[in-house]
C-alpha cells in the first residue's frame, strides 16, 4: 500500500489526502478533509467572480463550496487503509483530476435539469416556480468553476440569467379595483399578466411604510389591503419576487451555497400608480347577504340547487364575520367540518372577494362540488397576504360537508382537457381532490389528516 500510494501521489493524475486516527471513520474524515483543500487550491481562481466577497481566504471559501459536493465526492473517491504501530489507522483518500471534472459534470446536469423544469413552469403560467428554479439554478451553476456552462448545446451561463430578466421585463400590473373599506383600509385589486395571458402563480412585494409585505396572485388576479398611513399612498413600488431565500431549504444545496456564492440581483421593480379618479376612493358596503350575488352554472338537472346556494351563502357570511360561536353553532352537527372551519378562519384570516361570484357545480363521488369562490388570505405576523380560491364539496341533498383551496384554473383545464382522451374524468377528479385537501390541511394545520394521507395503510380508490 505504501509503494501504491507514492505512485499516486508522483503520478499527478490524482487529489489526494491523508488522516491519522484511533478511529476509521476520524482518519477517514480527515483524509477528506486534506482533499477537499488540495483541490480547493487547483480552482480556486475559476471561482474569484462566483464566490461571495468575505473576510476569509478564497480558498477557504472554494473549499466550503466543494463540500457541497461531498455526496458526489464520496461515491468516486478511493481509500487505502494501514494500520500505524501505535495503533491508529492511516486513511490515504485518492481521487482521479478526471473524475473531479465528472463530479462538476454532474452538478451541472443537476443545473440543466432544475432550468428544463423552470421551463415548464413557465410555459403554465406558473412564473412564481419558474422565477426561484431559474434562480436556484443560477446559484448553483456557481459552484462549479467553468465560466461558461454549455449543456445540450444550451449555454446555461447566459440563458438563465437571460430568462429571468425575460420574465420580469414582460409581467404587467393594471389596477381594476381601488376601494376605501374605512380610512384605515384600502383595497386594491390588481391584473397580473405575462404577454396579455393571466399568470398563473406570481409572488411580489411592496414596502407599506413600515414593513415589506408579500403578495400572491392567482389566475391572473391579486388583492390586497394597505392598512395605516399606507391607505394614502399615491404610488407603490412592487418587486416581482425571484430569489425566494424563504424557500432556499427546498434543495439542500442551495441552502449550503446560500451564504457562500454570490447571489445576482435582477431589477424587478415597478412602479404602480396609485392616483383615482375621483378625490378618494368609494367605501364598499359592509355585510354579505344584501350585496353578493351567487351564479350557479351546472350541466343537466340540479335538484339541490337552492340548497347548495342558501349553504354557501352562510358560509361567505360565517366567513365575513369570523366569529366563532357562530361558527361551532352553524355546524355542530358536523365535528370534523366545524373544526375545519374554524382553524381555516383563525390560521387564515379569509375575506371573500368578489361581489359577483360566477361558480360552477359539478357532480362528485359524494355529491356536489362548487369550484372557484375567490378569497384573500391574511397572514399579519408574516406580513403575507396570499390570493386563494376555495373548492365547497356538498353531500346528494346540497349540504356542505368540506371545504379546500383549489389548484390553479390552468392545471384544472388541463387535467379536464386530458380527461377527454383517456375517459377518465373520475379519476382524475379523485386526484384532484386529493391535492387540494392535502394543500389545505397545511392551511388549517390538520397534522392528523396529512399523516393519515400517508400512511403505508393509506389507499387512494382512482378506479
Amino acid at each position: 500500500p505504501a509503494q501504491d500510494k507514492q505512485a499516486i501521489i508522483n503520478s499527478g493524475k490524482y487529489y489526494y489526502g491523508s488522516g491519522t486516527s484511533f478511529v476509521e471513520q476520524e482518519a477517514r474524515d480527515k483524509a477528506l478533509e486534506e482533499l477537499t483543500q488540495q483541490i480547493a487550491v487547483h480552482v480556486a481562481k475559476s471561482f474569484e467572480q462566483k464566490i461571495k466577497e468575505s473576510g476569509t481566504e478564497l480558498e477557504e471559501n472554494v473549499e466550503s463550496v466543494l463540500k457541497t459536493h461531498s455526496a458526489a465526492t464520496l461515491k468516486n473517491v478511493q481509500m487505502i487503509k494501514q494500520p500505524q504501530a501505535d495503533g491508529q489507522i492511516e486513511v490515504f483518500c485518492y481521487i482521479s483530476k478526471d473524475e473531479v471534472s465528472k463530479i462538476f459534470a454532474e452538478r451541472q446536469r443537476l443545473v440543466y435539469d432544475i432550468f428544463q423544469k423552470a421551463k415548464q413552469y413557465e410555459s403554465m403560467g406558473n412564473i412564481a416556480y419558474a422565477l426561484k428554479l431559474d434562480y436556484f439554478a443560477l446559484l448553483l451553476l456557481n459552484s462549479v468553476p467553468d465560466q461558461s456552462v454549455s449543456v445540450n448545446n444550451e449555454n446555461l451561463t447566459l440563458e438563465i440569467p437571460a430568462c429571468i430578466n425575460k420574465i420580469i421585463s414582460e409581467i404587467r400590473f393594471t389596477k381594476i379595483k381601488d376601494a376605501l373599506l374605512s380610512p384605515e383600509e384600502r383595497e386594491i385589486t390588481l391584473q397580473v399578466q405575462r404577454n396579455g395571458q393571466p399568470v398563473s402563480l406570481l409572488d411580489f412585494t411592496f414596502w407599506d411604510g413600515q414593513n415589506q409585505v408579500q403578495v400572491t396572485a392567482r389566475d391572473g388576479l391579486a388583492t390586497f389591503h394597505l392598512f395605516g398611513p399606507s391607505v394614502k399612498f399615491k404610488e407603490l413600488k412592487l418587486a416581482v419576487k425571484y430569489a425566494y431565500y424563504d424557500a432556499r431549504d427546498e434543495f439542500k444545496v442551495v441552502e449550503e451555497l446560500w451564504d457562500l456564492v454570490d447571489k445576482p440581483v435582477f431589477n424587478s421593480s415597478v412602479t404602480l400608480n396609485l392616483q383615482t379618479d375621483t378625490a378618494r376612493a368609494q367605501p364598499i358596503e359592509n355585510g354579505i347577504s344584501s350585496n353578493r350575488s351567487l351564479k350557479l352554472r351546472f350541466e343537466g338537472e340540479l335538484p339541490v340547487a337552492d340548497r347548495i346556494q342558501k349553504e354557501t351563502v352562510r358560509f361567505l357570511d360565517l366567513l365575513k364575520e369570523a366569529n366563532a360561536q357562530k361558527i361551532k353553532s352553524a355546524y355542530q352537527h358536523d365535528a370534523y367540518l366545524q373544526k375545519k372551519i374554524l382553524h381555516y378562519v383563525q390560521y387564515n384570516h379569509p375575506k371573500p372577494l368578489d361581489k359577483e361570484i360566477d361558480a360552477q357545480i359539478n357532480k362528485t363521488a359524494l355529491g356536489y362540488e362548487l369550484r372557484r369562490i375567490r378569497m384573500l388570505h391574511e397572514y399579519p405576523s408574516l406580513h403575507k397576504q396570499s390570493n386563494e380560491y376555495l373548492a365547497l364539496d356538498f353531500d346528494h341533498h346540497g349540504n356542505l360537508i368540506d371545504l379546500n383551496t383549489a389548484i390553479s384554473k390552468n392545471i384544472y383545464q388541463t387535467f379536464v382537457k386530458e380527461s377527454q382522451f383517456g375517459k377518465d374524468w373520475k379519476e382524475r377528479q379523485t386526484i384532484i381532490k386529493f391535492v387540494e385537501k392535502y394543500r389545505t390541511s397545511y392551511l388549517v394545520r390538520d397534522l392528523q389528516t396529512i399523516n393519515l394521507m400517508f400512511t403505508d395503510d393509506a389507499l387512494i380508490i382512482v378506479g
